[in-house]
């Protein structure tokens, strides 16, 4: 008999009892507690996990599948229309296995389940051969990638197949490791370009996991010395990379520092459009133009130029941020990036006034397109000839009237 290892007596009881305590199997739990700590710097949480679950025979040795899209997990009913220029589709397959060790034929059985399922000239969905040997749990999530991918093919979105075998074993035999090889031509044959990863998940890796905490609090790194108020809020100009930084972990968009914004990413509308267009163009200091950010904080200290924030939670800027995220996650060679964004930094710990503060920051309003073409040239050039013409002698409020009256009926009739 061989002896367990530390790291196999913790989790096999850390597993079991959780698992009694959910009144689930300990090899159904397994699979869930495994995807949960694997995919912990995605953010998802139980019940995301129980979704992707696809095990339970027909699986072809797929515990649970997920599907993110520039960083979201995707389901049935999750509107992904709205998506951006670069898009990036990233598949999890996971395989949770209770036992002490890491076999061949689970790797080999990944190889052919990706032959049959991924291969995009066979429907699925309709195959009798394919419907006889997978649930059907697995070919949904299969046809929801897949469908997702057709849908955003026309822009060349990045694929990134990530595999991980996960069990209570340690050592891994490298005729075992030999068999992901096949895996992964596999993968590229079928999607050129594509990226390919596959990690071996043991007892001790699974501990290591267990153990790291998701981190909530960033540190900023800022242009100038920031205005301080007495009760610790700031205003500051940070580097549009450092912000970039700020809003990433590992070059993935930090999906938990939105979950306070009312509001959600737009994708390419008009207002986005013209966000990308300025940071494309660096002739001209970002702040200048845009509004910037309002982060809310529990606490945020400085020192020298870098303030510590602690729970941060974007509540203002969401579009802004997706934008810079965008920019620079495509940027293929380093930039010497000098222009700022304004960044306010509030800190208050009572609900109430956080909730004030995200109706406050998110209560805009509408301005129409006719006004906004007052700043266009035409209009200038209508203001000289009113002056020119005495219109400006007349009191001045009637005079607004008549402009705003005429740059409406302009507005319509010119657009």
């Amino acid at each position: 008999m061989v002896d367990l290892t530390n790291s196999q007596i913790i989790m096999e009881t850390i597993i079991k009892k959780q698992s009694e305590d959910s009144e689930m199997k300990y090899e159904d739990y397994f699979e869930i507690y495994s995807s949960m700590q694997i995919l912990k710097d995605k953010d998802i949480n139980y019940s995301d996990a129980e979704y992707s679950r696809v095990g339970n025979g027909g699986d072809g040795g797929i515990d649970t599948f997920f599907t993110f899209l520039n960083g979201e997990l995707i389901k049935e009913d999750t509107d992904y229309s709205k998506n951006s220029k670069n898009n990036l589709i990233e598949i999890f397959i996971i395989q949770s296995k209770t036992s002490k060790k890491f076999s061949e034929s689970s790797v080999v059985n990944l190889n052919e389940t990706t032959r049959d399922l991924f291969n995009i000239s066979r429907d699925i969905k309709v195959d009798e051969e394919i419907r006889s040997r997978y649930n059907i749990d697995l070919i949904k999530k299969v046809s929801l990638f897949r469908q997702i991918y057709l849908n955003l093919m026309q822009s060349f979105p990045e694929v990134r197949f990530n595999y991980y075998y996960s069990t209570l074993g340690e050592d891994v035999h490298p005729n075992v490791i030999g068999k992901k090889h096949p895996l992964e031509a596999t993968v590229k044959k079928l999607f050129t370009g594509s990226k390919f990863n596959f990690d071996f998940v043991g007892a001790t890796d699974l501990l290591e996991l267990s153990r790291k905490v998701k981190n909530t609090t960033r540190s900023m790194e800022l242009s100038e010395s920031p205005i301080a108020t007495s009760s610790g809020s700031y205003l500051c100009l940070v580097n549009l990379k450092k912000y970039y930084d700020f809003i990433s972990d590992n070059n993935d968009l930090s999906r938990s520092i939105f979950e306070s914004n009312v509001r959600d990413y737009n994708g390419s509308v008009i207002v986005n459009d013209a966000i990308q267009k300025t940071l494309r163009n660096a002739d001209q200091e970002f702040w200048f133009l845009n509004n910037g950010v309002t982060v809310i904080s529990s606490k945020a200290t400085l020192s020298g130029k870098t303030l510590t924030v602690e729970n941060p939670q974007i509540v203002n800027g969401l579009q802004t941020s997706h934008e810079i995220y965008n920019f620079f996650s495509t940027i293929d060679t380093p930039i010497d990036e000098q222009r700022n964004i304004l960044v306010r930094v509030i800190c208050e710990e009572k609900e109430d006034a956080r909730d004030k503060i995200i109706r406050a920051t998110n209560s805009q309003t509408s301005i129409p397109p006719a006004s906004l073409r007052s700043a266009d040239s035409i209009h200038r050039d209508i203001e000289d000839y009113f002056k020119i013409n005495g219109f400006f002698t007349i009191d001045e409020k009637i005079s607004i009237v008549m402009k705003e009256n005429l740059y409406q009926k302009l507005y319509q009739s010119l657009f």
